[in-house]
C-alpha cells in the first residue's frame, strides 16, 4: 500500500512539473528506487519506479522540445556556440545529448493513449518493465498487424541459412561430443546416425545447388534488375499479370502506405542486394489495387555519430536511413521514385525530415532513383574496418562488440573490453582488414518549407555534384520529372 501512495504521489508530481530540472529530479530517484527494489528483490515496486521513470523521460522530451520550439534552447548559431546565461542548457541540466535526443524521440513517437497501451503491454509480455521492452511494444502498436503473410522462398531459404550456421547447435554438439563417455550408449548410436544421414542429405542438397548457380554478372546492369528480369522471365504464366499490368499503367491506381515488416520482408530477400532487412523499423508499400509492388524500409543509422555529423547533434533525432528498397518486375517504370518521394514525406511526418541513403559499386547502384527524387550527393563513405572468419564469412568490425559479453542462461558469464575481443579474434583465426569498397551516399530533406530551410543550413555534409558516369539505358528509365506526389497517402489525391 505505501509504496502504491507514493507511485501516485510521483504521478502527480511528474504531471505538475512544468520545469525540465524538476522532471529530471524526479527521473533521477524514480531510476534509484528501480536499481534499490531490483537487489531486493522487490518486483512490482521495480515496475512501479521503472514505469516512473520512463514516464519522467517522455514528460522530460516533450518540455526539451517545447523549449526549442520556443527559442529557449537554442544555444548554436550558424554553427557556433553562443553565449546563454540561462540554465536551460544540457549540461547545467545534467542531461547528455544522447539522452536528449531519445527522450526527445519518445515524447514525439506516440501519443499518450498509445503509451499507456504500450505500457500496458510490456507488462503483461514481458513482466519486468524496460526501456527497450517498451518500445518493442509501441513498435507492434503502431506498426500494421503481421497476420496472413506467408514467407516466400527466399525468406524460407535465409531462415534456413540461419538454422544451418546456428552457435546453439554448434555449442550443444560439442557439449555433447565432450562428455560422450556419459552418453546412454542407445542415443550416442541415433546421434551418430543422424549425423550421419544429415551429411549425406547436405551434400546431395548442395550438389543440386550448385549444378547449376551462376555468379552475379558484372555486366554493367544492377543487381535489382538482373532479378527483376529473371523473375519476370519466371511468371510469364502467371494468371494475373495482365490486370497487375494494366493497373500499375497508371499512378491513379496507385496508394503509398505503411505495411508491416514481414509483408515487406518477402519483397526485400528476394530482390535485395543484401537479402535481409538489416536495421529496418518502419516500411511502406506501393500498391497498385490489391497488388504490393514495391516497398521501401528505414530503419536507424551506424550509431549516433553518423546521426550527429549530418546537420548536428541538435538535430540528430531527425535522421533515419532508406535501408532497403524494391519493386517487382511488373510495377510502372517510374514506381522506385513515386514510392520513395511518397515514403519520405511519411516518415517526416513521424519526425524524421532527414533520409540518409547509401548506392553500393559492389551491386552496381547508382542512386538513380534518389537522384531522382532530389536527395544531395555528399561524397562517399570512408573505408570500413571488416573481419573475416575462419569460414570465411564477412562482418563489420564493429560487431566485434557484440562479443565482448555473453549473458547466456541468465548469467554473465565474461565481460571483456573490444580490445582484448579483438586479440582473442585474432589468435582463432579471424582476419581484420579495411574493406575499401566505398559507398555513394546521399541526404533527402524533406517536409515544410520551414523545416527544409534551417535543415539545409544546419547541413555539416559537403554538397557534391553527382558524379558523371555513362549513359545507360537504365537511366534512361528511371531518371524523369516526376508528377507532383500527393502529401496524404493516397496516391490517388492531389497535391
Amino acid at each position: 500500500m505505501t509504496s502504491l501512495i507514493r507511485y501516485d504521489a510521483a504521478r502527480r508530481a511528474l504531471a505538475a512539473a512544468h520545469r525540465v530540472d524538476e522532471v529530471k529530479a524526479i527521473r533521477d530517484k524514480a531510476e534509484a528506487v528501480r536499481v534499490y527494489a531490483k537487489q531486493a528483490g522487490d518486483f512490482a515496486l521495480q515496475n512501479q519506479a521503472a514505469e516512473i521513470r520512463i514516464r519522467a523521460e517522455r514528460r522530460a522530451g516533450a518540455l526539451l522540445v517545447d523549449m526549442q520550439t520556443s527559442g529557449e534552447r537554442q544555444a548554436k548559431e550558424r554553427g557556433r556556440p553562443t553565449k546563454v546565461s540561462s540554465p536551460t542548457t544540457l549540461p547545467r541540466l545534467g542531461i547528455t545529448r544522447d539522452q536528449s535526443s531519445k527522450w526527445q524521440r519518445l515524447a514525439r513517437m506516440i501519443d499518450d493513449a498509445t503509451f499507456d497501451k504500450a505500457v500496458a503491454r510490456t507488462k503483461e509480455n514481458d513482466g519486468e518493465l524496460t526501456t527497450a521492452g517498451l518500445l518493442r511494444a509501441v513498435r507492434e502498436i503502431v506498426t500494421p498487424s503481421e497476420v496472413g503473410v506467408e514467407p516466400e522462398i527466399n525468406v524460407v531459404a535465409a531462415e534456413l541459412i540461419r538454422d544451418i550456421e546456428s552457435v546453439s547447435r554448434k555449442a550443444k554438439l560439442e557439449a555433447v561430443v565432450r562428455l560422450r563417455s556419459r552418453l546412454n550408449p542407445t542415443i550416442r548410436k541415433k546421434l551418430i546416425l543422424a549425423l550421419k544421414n544429415a551429411k549425406g542429405d547436405l551434400e546431395h542438397f548442395e550438389a543440386e545447388l550448385l549444378s547449376d548457380f551462376r555468379e552475379f554478372p558484372t555486366n554493367g546492369k544492377c543487381h535489382q534488375r538482373i532479378v527483376r528480369e529473371i523473375i519476370a522471365e519466371q511468371e510469364k504464366s502467371d494468371p494475373l499479370l495482365s490486370e497487375k499490368k494494366a493497373l500499375a499503367a497508371d499512378f491513379k491506381n496507385a496508394t503509398v502506405r505503411e505495411i508491416s515488416l514481414a509483408e515487406a520482408r518477402n519483397l526485400v530477400v528476394a530482390s535485395e542486394w543484401l537479402g535481409n532487412l538489416g536495421s529496418s523499423e518502419f516500411a511502406f508499400g506501393l500498391f497498385f489495387g490489391e497488388y504490393l509492388a514495391g516497398c521501401v524500409c528505414f530503419g536507424s543509422t551506424a550509431g549516433t555519430k553518423v546521426r550527429s555529423s549530418v546537420c548536428g547533434s541538435e538535430h540528430a533525432d531527425k535522421v533515419t536511413t532508406l535501408t532497403r528498397g524494391c519493386c517487382v518486375h511488373w510495377a510502372h517504370i517510374h514506381s522506385g521514385s513515386f514510392l520513395v518521394s511518397a515514403a519520405c514525406r511519411e516518415m517526416s511526418k513521424k519526425g524524421y525530415p532527414l533520409v540518409i541513403s547509401y548506392a553500393d559499386p559492389a551491386a552496381n547502384e547508382r542512386g538513380v532513383i534518389v537522384r531522382s527524387c532530389n536527395f544531395l550527393y555528399c561524397g562517399e563513405t570512408s573505408p570500413a574496418e571488416k573481419f573475416r572468419r575462419p569460414d570465411g564469412k564477412v562482418y563489420d568490425a564493429r560487431n566485434v562488440h557484440l562479443l565482448t559479453r555473453d549473458r547466456r542462461f541468465g548469467s554473465l558469464r565474461y565481460k571483456r573490453s573490444r580490445a582484448e575481443q579483438k586479440q582473442i579474434l585474432i589468435e582463432e583465426g579471424y582476419e581484420f582488414f579495411k574493406d575499401t569498397g566505398c559507398k555513394h551516399r546521399f541526404v533527402g530533406i524533406f517536409g515544410d518549407r520551414r523545416t527544409k530551410r534551417i535543415l539545409r543550413a544546419a547541413l555539416r555534409w559537403e554538397v557534391l555534384p553527382y558524379p558523371k558516369r555513362e549513359q545507360s539505358p537504365e537511366d534512361h528509365l528511371q531518371v524523369v520529372d516526376l508528377d507532383p506526389v500527393p502529401t496524404t497517402v493516397a496516391a490517388s489525391s492531389g497535391p
